[in-house]
């Protein structure tokens, strides 16, 4: 391959001009990939890194209200329960089925009102398609998430199994979708 003479003795008057070039492209490509990483985080999914242990729909008389699918470590260290609604509810509706549900399962009232107000402040109306999902964490730390974006954390330790036991205890009040979310009954 020639080089010219004029490109040669260019090079050899600024011999940083180089260095700058390789800097300045490797600078380039380290901000693309920390850009690229930075999205992927951002959008990533609450369950993505848990394996799904089962899925069920909730029916109520006619009407099937949602999907729920259970997502766990291989531990259970962590857990995640994705529910996508059928149908539009509004947001006091979910909080009010919530209390009545940890009501039959007996919690104490002054258990159930700390856990129900920050419901009410976080949860947004939920309309066909809407996703809302809890991630419990390994320090029992409860995040939710609507349509994938975080929306709150509740920081009570005592509150995340609680609420998976709305549809995880043997004394739920849908004892099918339980053994579905399980995968029980493959």
């Amino acid at each position: 391959m020639a080089y010219s003479s004029q490109g040669r003795a260019k090079a050899q008057r600024h011999p940083h001009s180089q260095w700058k070039r390789y800097l300045l492209s490797a600078l380039a490509t380290l901000f693309a990939c920390s850009a690229l990483i930075f999205h992927n985080a951002a959008n990533a999914s609450p369950v993505g890194d848990l394996n799904k242990q089962g899925e069920g729909e909730m029916t109520y008389l006619f009407w099937t209200l949602y999907n729920a699918e259970l997502y766990t470590t291989p531990t259970r260290s962590e857990q995640a329960l994705k529910i996508e609604y059928y149908r539009d509810i509004d947001s006091k509706d979910l909080v009010d089925a919530t209390q009545d549900q940890w009501e039959k399962l007996g919690y104490s009232d002054s258990k159930i009102k700390s856990w129900i107000a920050p419901l009410y402040e976080m949860w947004p109306n939920v309309k066909q398609g809407s996703t809302l999902t809890i991630r419990v964490s390994e320090n029992q730390q409860s995040q939710f998430y609507f349509d994938e974006q975080p929306i709150g954390t509740i920081t009570d330790t005592q509150f995340g199994q609680a609420f998976l036991s709305i549809w995880l205890s043997e004394n739920t009040s849908e004892p099918k979708l339980r053994q579905q979310l399980l995968g029980l009954n493959k």
